[in-house]
């Protein structure tokens, strides 16, 4: 059963896509302008979807929250990740992946402390089931830092 809190979270960012603004609801399901607030987003564009996108997944930077929305119903489940950039390596690593299989309008968040003396990138990606390592289609990789 999908909540009423999270039926607006996801209804505000279809109404902020749809709109051009950037709007998340709150779980009173007030809107929120969270375009000051710091919080970045990642978009999968789907031109078939009536909102433009197949996912979203949104940093809300107050309490290091993810939220990862399937905004499509198009019978795949949702997977957002999110890297860290490691100095030693050159490389980024996963620190962090949740799956979405809620559905059309629904998401599934964690927390991660991100810390400012880091870079981060986050993507998300329509896949057919949690353990599917082969994703339909992801968005591009978002690169930010605290």
């Amino acid at each position: 059963m999908v909540s009423m809190a999270a039926v607006g979270a996801v209804a505000a960012s279809v109404l902020a896509l749809a709109t051009g603004t950037t709007a998340l609801a709150d779980t009173a399901g007030s809107e929120t302008d969270v375009s000051a607030l710091g919080n970045t987003w990642a978009y999968l564009y789907n031109s078939n979807s009536p909102y433009g996108t197949s996912a979203q997944m949104v940093h809300v930077d107050d309490g290091d929250i993810f939220r990862i929305y399937d905004t499509y119903a198009d019978g795949h489940g949702v997977r957002g990740t999110l890297q860290r950039y490691n100095s030693v390596t050159g490389n980024y690593e996963t620190v962090k992946s949740k799956y979405n299989g809620g559905g059309y309008i629904s998401y599934a968040q964690f927390t991660f402390d991100v810390w400012s003396v880091n870079s981060y990138r986050m993507r998300v990606c329509t896949v057919d089931g949690e353990g599917d390592e082969t994703p339909v289609a992801c968005s591009a990789w978002k690169s930010f830092t605290e």
